[in-house]
Parts: structure tokens; sequence; C-alpha cells
């Protein structure tokens, strides 16, 4: 209780606020000790003018059930060069043993800061996963975010992600995946897949293609993750 309270007053007191948009759906699962370094990007058709989000991070797992990174996010137009858009941080707890219950669960901390505007926010997720039939595995994300800061609106958001996933090999899992919250409606295929490198080390690796379903959310989203592992 005491390691949880610390948790939540570091990202409490973090600079908070950016998010990137359609950046992933997440798993509860934490392995003590891993280390990770992440890239993930975002193509996005807005206004007829493709923009390219990217989010890197480093993380540790430095218990049992406690898993922390930390992100650059940046911004580019096609054509018109890169700019620094923010920072973010996370803090994952899996709050159940994998098979323990009926669904396996666990909680994300967020917080992140914008780096031209005064805009921040905190987030709270709740992760969950299950098995809902032979070879396919569900996972649910359900988040309540808090937006402030002077260039903004004060305010409380609610988002949902979710996926559904056919383990048909290690290497090669497809997916369906949907992104419903304040800036975009989006549903589209996934897939994802590791390749082990040795006994401690594997990259992991996502491409999807969300595809908008309202007239505020891009009609073509497309989504790359990769991850090394360590």
């Amino acid at each position: 209780m005491r390691r949880f309270t610390l948790c939540v007053l570091t990202m409490c007191y973090w600079p908070t606020g950016a998010n990137a948009e359609l950046n992933r759906v997440y798993h509860p699962y934490v392995e003590q000790h891993e280390r990770e370094i992440e890239y993930g990007v975002v193509w996005r058709d807005v206004t007829d003018e493709n923009i390219m989000l990217q989010r890197a991070g480093v993380g540790y797992a430095w218990a049992e059930h406690w898993f922390g990174e930390v992100y650059l996010l940046t911004e580019s137009v096609t054509h018109e060069g890169e700019q620094i858009r923010g920072y973010e941080a996370e803090v994952k707890w899996q709050m159940t043993e994998q098979g323990e219950h009926w669904a396996d669960w666990g909680l994300l901390m967020e917080a992140g800061s914008a780096h031209d505007i005064n805009r921040r926010e905190l987030a709270l997720g709740l992760l969950m996963e299950k098995e809902v039939a032979e070879s396919w595995s569900s996972t649910l994300n359900l988040f309540v975010e808090y937006e402030f800061g002077d260039d903004i609106k004060d305010e409380f958001e609610t988002a949902l992600r979710g996926q559904l996933r056919y383990r048909y090999s290690s290497a090669f899992e497809p997916a369906v995946e949907i992104y419903l919250d304040d800036q975009d409606w989006a549903v589209g295929p996934a897939i994802t897949g590791v390749q082990k490198i040795s006994s401690k080390k594997q990259m992991r690796w996502e491409l999807g293609w969300l595809f908008g379903l309202d007239e505020n959310t891009p009609d073509n989203n497309i989504r790359l993750a990769v991850e090394f592992e360590f």
C-alpha cells in the first residue's frame, strides 16, 4: 500500500497533459525486472495533410507487479520538419495473477504535459483481459481522464479501447481494435507478434489500420509500434 501511494503521488506531481492519439491497447501483465525500449508512430490523414505522431519511451519493471515508463511525444507534418510535442509518464500495476480469476486485471496511471502550451492531463485506466474461447483473447481498457491548464478548458473525459485477438502463433496474432474517446471514434484490423531473440530478449510489434467512424475522426489511421524487451 505504501508503494502504491508513492506511485500515485509521483504521478500527480509530474508535469502532466499531452496524449498520443490511438497509441495502443494495454495488456494488464508485468514481468519483473523486464526492461523495454519502445517506439510507436501513428499516421493520420487530417484535413488532407498527412500528420505523423511519434512516441518513444523507456520502461522498467522494478517489482513483481509494477512497471513504469516515460515517453517523449513528437509531432511532424509531412515536408515541414518535426517539433517536440510533449512528455508522458506511466505506471502499471498488475492486480491479479494470470488465470487466477474470471479475468486478469490491471491498473494504469498516466500523466503528461504539452511542450508548447499550458495543457496537462491525468488519467486512470482499468485494464482487463480474458480468454473468451480457444485461441481467442479479449482486452478492454476503460479510462477516466482529467485535462487542465491555462490554454484549455478544465474537464473530465472518458475513453474506451478494446481488442479481440486470435492467438494463431506467438509471432502472428491477427486482431480487431476499437478506440472511442473525445478525439477519435475508430475501428479496424491489426496484427501483433513477438519474435524471440534469446532467452531474455525479444522484439514485440504491432500494426493496425483504423478507420474513422464519425466526421471528426480521420478516415485512415495507421498505427505501428515496436518494443525491444530485455
